[in-house]
């Protein structure tokens, strides 16, 4: 299916036509040794090279021309272009690429734009790992009605709002401070802060600043995107300052410190769209996390937008329940075992007794019987054979782990790597086919991907032996010889068996002293938390961190309980909802998205908000996630003293205070708030889903008709529910008559003021 672009979102029809700047290269060393043979634009995200979420993006904006500037494995990229059909003439945008394979920095890519004189107006500026559904138009107009008025205005820096410390921590970036104008949003100050490293808990603004506003504004909840809409002076001014090398760190900062010059940076707010880039192994985890949860629509899997190219054809996906995505032409055994958030590609097999859950795995894999695989990213033609585990980590194109083998958590294994038969790869372990060697911490992933052959200029194929054809797009039929263990190269060296098993193929990659902790470590950057040191436990006990809830557990949920998986849905949702900041109305879309994923009704997902917001009275549950524990009481109230009792309630009223109307949004009828006190019923007698949670539901059995005094108060349930539940549980049996029972006076209060009313109502029609 061709992408759609008949209407752009962010430009009106008269405005100017825009042209983007598109940085192929990432020019870090974050992502070796998959970049040594692979750009890291062209790494897939949830079946899709990144490359073509920012192509799409861009294009869905209006941008009529695209100058994709690439270094290392120009080729590749340039292959990937043709293959799409981003090359061919089309009537909305045109891609141009621009190849110079000198560039070691950003500064020096857009110095070799300028030297062409290509940008003569304004310009998006963006690398090619951005992934967003942002809107550009309100960003644009802004900064073209500032240039009109003051020439000197050269950036807006588009940067996501509300962040929060545990959200930057998600993608691995650096926290801001920044000092801005309230009402212009002009930078004054632009700081980092180590990742890891705690915000300071002061901030120096330089008096000058006082002459200019009358106030200044300082934040620490914004996060760039990597997206910044230039005038062309900029490019002059990376030309003139030729120790500018990087956007952020010198020409943002040597502007702001050039204030004598006059030239001023802006900053665009974005409050709903998302916009996030994909700076290391942390990030492309959360950003991979995001699009199956569906926060970057409509560039989603089942929207079938993005390009592929290449010999497999557009793609097919389909949006299943509990986030599962698949595509057509799979082979799924009866007894295979898919969990929540899951993405298969065309052409995959798993075999009867399989687990996968939390992973997306690439087209034409293999997961063999009884083989886990949790947390995980499969790209192309892998093949995990009978038994294995795979946990947390990352496994590139042809990649093979043997019967009864373990990839624990953390690990990354680039193209064709082959883990022997029963060999264990430990935690946060880096392999690949390419040896690493001495100078390469110095040396740019083009340069590397030389030397690796010891030459000057690029190697041939025997040189780099099977890691030469790992690097290029490879048709289907080629993916078939990724069974097969690589050769060793030309020079004679072994892989070490020690590591790989005698079977096996594969060198170490120690991350360099020069690198980055963030950067270089990769089991803290998976969002479902890995493992504990060692093997992983047996598929019934694989454990999630502190959280102990685990993958092999939701998989199985997915399969055996539908109705609980749900229920789990909803709680996270509205937990991430509530812990990120988001407002109630990206809340409500966010669940009623949930709602049509799930084929369930308005009364599901209110049923299981009520009880979230329960739970949320109470200290946090066994099996709850690590991320959501803070938002828990640490305690419980002792609900057998009258204090204890008014506590508990007490929390329960402001929790309905806030999120009253968000409830009432999901009770359409009479019928559903029948079913919402059904399900009340439930969760304080720890019945049907909440049996055997470990959650203290039975707590609130003690206050149950108090309970239902506030949701009537809240105007939550109605008079008219609360009788007709009452009358559908008159004849039920002992056992299931202990709720309606304890209700009996708030009942009778409630029956005695309708017949008060009524008589009311007589007297004044009599009168």
């Amino acid at each position: 299916m061709a992408p759609s672009r008949k209407a752009p979102l962010g430009v009106a029809p008269g405005e100017e036509a825009l042209i983007a700047v598109l940085l192929a290269d990432s020019f870090n060393q974050r992502f070796r040794p998959i970049t040594l043979e692979r750009p890291k634009v062209l790494l897939p995200l949830a079946g899709v090279p990144l490359l073509d979420y920012t192509l799409e993006w861009l294009a869905s904006n209006g941008v009529a021309e695209v100058y994709v500037f690439c270094c290392a494995h120009a080729e590749q990229v340039k292959e990937h272009l043709k293959a799409a059909g981003w090359l061919q003439e089309r009537s909305s945008i045109t891609v141009k690429v621009i190849v110079s394979t000198t560039c070691k920095s950003a500064g020096e890519a857009l110095r070799e734009i300028d030297v062409k004189d290509m940008i003569k107006s304004d310009f998006v500026l963006v690398s090619g790992d951005v992934v967003s559904n942002m809107d550009l138009g309100s960003a644009l107009r802004m900064h073209r009605a500032r240039r009109e008025k003051n020439k000197n205005a050269l950036m807006t820096m588009v940067m996501k709002a509300g962040t929060t410390p545990a959200q930057r921590r998600r993608l691995g970036d650096q926290s801001l401070i920044v000092a801005m104008d309230p009402q212009t949003k002009r930078l004054l100050r632009y700081e980092e802060v180590e990742a890891g490293r705690p915000l300071p808990n002061q901030a120096t603004v330089d008096a000058h600043f006082w002459s200019e506003t009358d106030s200044v504004e300082v934040r620490a909840d914004l996060a760039d995107t990597y997206i910044y809409i230039c005038a062309p002076e900029v490019l002059l001014l990376f030309s003139d300052n030729f120790d500018y090398q990087n956007v952020r760190k010198d020409f943002v900062s040597g502007v702001l410190s050039e204030e004598e010059l006059g030239q001023q940076l802006y900053v665009h707010e974005l409050h709903r769209d998302y916009a996030a880039s994909v700076l290391n192994f942390r990030s492309y985890d959360a950003i991979s996390s995001d699009v199956l949860q569906r926060w970057t629509f409509p560039f989603v899997p089942d929207t079938n937008l993005l390009p592929l190219g290449g010999a497999w054809g557009p793609s097919s996906y389909r949006l299943w329940r509990n986030f599962i995505y698949k595509e057509q032409h799979l082979k799924l055994g009866r007894e295979a075992r898919i969990g929540h958030s899951s993405c298969i590609g065309m052409g995959t097999t798993i075999e009867d007794g399989a687990q996968v859950a939390g992973s997306i795995i690439g087209r034409n894999c293999l997961i063999g019987k009884d083989a886990i695989v949790l947390g995980s990213y499969l790209l192309e033609g892998v093949r995990i054979h009978a038994g294995a585990q795979v946990s947390h980590s990352l496994l590139c194109d042809g990649v093979v782990v043997k019967e009864d083998a373990t990839v624990c958590s953390g690990s990354v294994l680039s193209f064709k790597v082959v883990v022997g038969q029963e060999q264990v790869i430990e935690q946060h372990t880096s392999l690949s086919l390419c040896r690493q060697l001495q100078q390469s911490t110095s040396l740019s992933d083009d340069e590397l991907e030389y030397a690796a052959a010891g030459t000057a200029s690029p190697p041939s194929e025997a040189a780099l032996g099977s890691s030469a054809e790992a690097s290029r797009p490879r048709l289907p039929g080629a993916l078939e010889d990724a069974a097969a263990a690589p050769s060793d190269g030309e020079d004679g060296a072994h892989y070490d068996a020690s590591l790989v098993g005698p079977d096996g193929a594969g060198y170490r990659w120690q991350p360099h002293e020069a690198e980055p902790a963030a950067s270089s470590a990769v089991a803290a950057y998976f969002s479902i938390a890995p493992p504990p040191p060692g093997l992983p436990p047996p598929p019934d006990d694989f454990s999630d961190d502190d959280s102990t809830v685990t993958a092999a557990e939701e998989a199985q949920d997915a399969v055996v309980d539908p109705e609980a998986s749900f229920k789990r849905e909803v709680s996270e949702t509205f937990l991430r909802c509530v812990r990120d900041g988001f407002e109630k109305k990206f809340l409500e879309t966010e669940l009623n998205s949930l709602k049509i994923a799930e084929h369930k009704d308005f009364a599901d997902c209110a049923r299981y908000i009520l009880t979230t917001l329960l739970a949320l009275c109470l200290p946090a549950p066994p099996r709850a996630k690590a991320e959501y524990r803070s938002l828990f009481p640490e305690s419980a109230p002792e609900t057998a003293t009258p204090a204890g009792k008014t506590e508990l309630l007490r929390r329960l009223q402001r929790l309905l205070n806030t999120w009253t109307d968000l409830l009432k949004q999901f009770l359409r009828s009479e019928d559903d708030q029948v079913d919402l006190l059904l399900t009340l019923e439930e969760f304080c007698g720890e019945e049907g889903v909440f049996e055997g949670t470990g959650e203290q539901c039975g707590l609130f059995s003690a206050v149950f008709a108090k309970v239902l005094q506030l949701l009537y108060d809240a105007e939550v349930v109605s008079e008219d529910a609360f009788l007709k539940w009452a009358d559908e549980k008159a004849h039920a049996e002992a056992e299931d008559r202990v709720f309606l029972d304890k209700a009996a006076e708030f009942l009778k209060w409630l029956r005695e003021a309708e017949t008060e009313e009524e008589n009311s109502d007589e007297e004044d029609e009599e009168e």
